[in-house]
């Protein structure tokens, strides 16, 4: 099993389309880091002074600060001392926000793991693709009769390869993310590093299982087209079919990318419609608890293991289908 498994590894290596693949896989996710980087950086003393002095000189700036003085509440400040200040800030266009490491947990690290999992689905796909419409599986067949061992052996090989590209790509993402929150001073929060370990833990499980699940599916329909169309119309269109179903109050549970949010991140909150007792003439906001609060403000909690949960059920059953049809149908 070992040697059919470094066959398939020495196999992936020499598939142009797999190469590219990874390729992008390690640039995108890079760019993204330049990218969120470049746009926390912070502005200098020259800067700062140059768009507010700007900010004083605009046509309407002294009638806001008047208008904040007169009701400073409704501008988001406390007194009125504080509305020039605030008026500034609005007038100087230094919207930039500082790197917050936290927030990257929920933002850009997402969008980076996002691309890695987009493409190595694509790479199983491609990879057991090229075999059928090439013919070279039956002739793959001829030194290794037994299907069971190589269907295994592809998934194993496909699976290393995601997992290994995910696991590095996320570990330097956040590794330069560590980087240049050092070079600017800023704090690590507590706790922070653990979870964005976690979170490249699940990433690199969810990465691993997606390509599994491309490869099967392509070794199912053995057709790349099919695949494409068919992860194309589940990513596309999966959230509107489930919203056209009558699942009643909360069917945003079941939207793929909530679920997939919710594995990634840990975590995902959707909207549901809050029940009646949160409008009723005996609605009492300072009796509620913190779980009702939530509830009343349409929030609902996606847990990881629900995420899981359903990823998993479509996955087995394709990797199933692919294992029984592999061993059952011919092979041209």
């Amino acid at each position: 099993m070992i040697r059919l498994v470094r066959t398939e590894l020495t196999r992936l290596r020499w598939r142009r389309s797999v190469v590219v693949l990874v390729a992008a896989a390690i640039i995108v996710p890079l760019l993204i880091l330049v990218g969120t980087v470049w746009e926390t950086r912070a502005y200098s003393d020259a800067e700062v002074a140059q768009s507010r002095e700007l900010a004083r000189s605009q046509p309407g700036f002294e009638q806001e600060v008047r208008r904040c003085e007169k009701r400073p509440r409704r501008f988001g400040v406390p007194s009125a001392e504080a509305c020039e200040s605030q008026v500034t800030e609005w007038y100087s266009g230094l919207y930039r926000r500082p790197l917050d490491l936290r927030e990257e947990l929920r933002e850009s690290s997402i969008g980076a793991a996002s691309v890695v999992l987009a493409l190595v689905v694509l790479a199983g796909t491609t990879f057991a693709g090229a075999d059928w419409a090439s013919g070279s599986m039956s002739n793959q067949l001829l030194f290794e009769p037994r299907r069971l061992r190589v269907w295994l052996a592809k998934a194993i090989a496909i699976g290393l390869l995601a997992a290994v590209l995910t696991s590095v790509v996320m570990t330097l993402y956040w590794a330069g993310l560590h980087v240049a929150a050092g070079v600017r001073d800023i704090a690590v929060p507590d706790g922070l590093t653990g979870e964005a370990a976690w979170q490249v833990a699940r990433c690199t499980f969810l990465a691993a299982l997606g390509a599994v699940v491309g490869y099967a599916l392509t070794m199912l329909s053995r057709s790349t087209v099919f695949t494409l169309g068919a992860i194309f119309a589940v990513s596309a269109a999966g959230s509107l079919l489930v919203a056209a179903l009558p699942l009643g109050p909360g069917k945003e549970r079941w939207f793929p990318a909530n679920n997939l949010l919710a594995v990634m991140q840990g975590r995902a909150t959707y909207y549901r419609e809050p029940p009646s007792e949160c409008f009723g003439p005996s609605a009492d906001p300072s009796t509620w608890d913190a779980a009702m609060r939530t509830m009343c403000q349409g929030q609902a909690s996606l847990s990881v293991w629900q995420g899981l949960a359903f990823v998993l059920v479509p996955a087995v059953a394709v990797v199933a289908a692919s294992i029984w049809s592999f061993g059952r149908r011919d092979v041209p």
